[in-house]
């Protein structure tokens, strides 16, 4: 009987993190397995250099201080996102003599045969039998996790006017970039949705918003009926997102977008400098199906369904391994 499921990511990556959670404690919450362990692993050079192959594949590219110690007893499901933890799923799945089922989210760039199963986003091609191919990204949220957490800070935010809406601001990446410029016509077009609207405005950063940005952002809204979590103190993020009537959220993050459109509300995506074939087309997808609109400063409200593929993949992940 399976039992033992672990949870791996790069540390420091924590949209990657939270999809192998996410999936980890979905396959729990289904039962057939004990609470996950969850680890942020730091790698060694040059193994993340070398070719994506079991024959480089070694449990030696895990740093020594990463923790929890990564060692076995290995687990009965291992988890892995992101290009680096593909590698140490190979090696786990090697050292393990197969006991361990390993199981990728997102492209790990090589053949899908050297996993038990590879999860990768509809904008990416890999096709195969043993992969299954989801819309967006992977996440922790459910409908308990968003009840709870607008009860837990549901006095503290009440002087916030309703409409509430939640704004969830990213940072640069390879693809885009979120600046003092973009960050100045930004706040612009919020002040315009607060006046026009009335709303109120429930802000958060993420650990990839530059300090510049987030002063721009904090100045901005001192004056405007709203609250901003810039890093410090316990994250209310589930709870904004619970709280919120509306949700505008930087066009950087597939993670963060798809997260919005599992909560039912309405979505608009704040677009950022920058070009991205695979974001283009995950984005055109949710435009075509409705799930999100473009944010030009005004508040959008519509019937917009929900994105929910943890859950579906979860009943397809249960499906293929027989886990009834």
């Amino acid at each position: 009987m399976l039992k033992s499921i672990w949870a791996v990511a790069q540390k420091g990556a924590a949209g990657m993190l939270n999809q192998s959670i996410g999936l980890a404690e979905a396959l729990f919450a289904e039962g057939g397995f004990g609470l996950p362990q969850v680890f942020e692993i730091e790698f060694r050079r040059p193994y993340t250099w070398l070719p994506m192959h079991p024959a480089f594949a070694s449990l030696k590219m895990v740093a020594p201080d990463s923790a929890p110690e990564f060692k076995p007893p290995w687990p009965d499901v291992l988890i892995t996102c992101g290009r680096k933890s593909a590698m140490l799923a190979m090696a786990v799945r090697k050292a393990s003599k197969g006991h361990t089922i390993t199981i990728h989210i997102q492209n790990p760039r090589s053949n899908p045969k050297y996993w038990d199963l590879v999860i990768v986003p509809e904008h990416d091609r890999m096709r195969g039998r043993n992969v299954i191919v989801s819309q967006g990204a992977l996440h922790r949220l459910t409908d308990q996790k968003l009840r709870n957490g607008a009860e837990a800070i549901r006095l503290e935010y009440a002087h916030i006017p309703r409409p509430r809406v939640a704004v969830l601001v990213g940072g640069n990446n390879r693809y885009y970039t979120l600046d003092e410029e973009w960050m100045r016509d930004f706040t612009a077009q919020l002040r315009q949705m607060v006046q026009r609207s009335g709303c109120g405005i429930l802000a958060t950063i993420s650990r990839r918003t530059g300090e510049a940005e987030a002063n721009l952002l904090r100045g901005a809204l001192a004056s405007l009926p709203a609250a901003l979590w810039d890093g410090k103190g316990p994250n209310p993020y589930f709870g904004f997102l619970g709280l919120a009537d509306a949700i505008v959220v930087t066009g950087d993050s597939v993670s963060m977008v798809s997260e919005a459109c599992f909560t039912r509300k309405p979505v608009m995506v704040a677009k950022l400098p920058g070009r991205s074939k695979r974001f283009d087309a995950f984005y055109e997808s949710l435009l075509q199906r409705g799930l999100i609109q473009w944010f030009d400063g005004r508040l959008l409200q519509w019937d917009n369904g929900r994105l929910d593929e943890t859950a579906r993949i979860v009943a397809e992940v249960r499906q293929r391994f027989d886990w009834s």
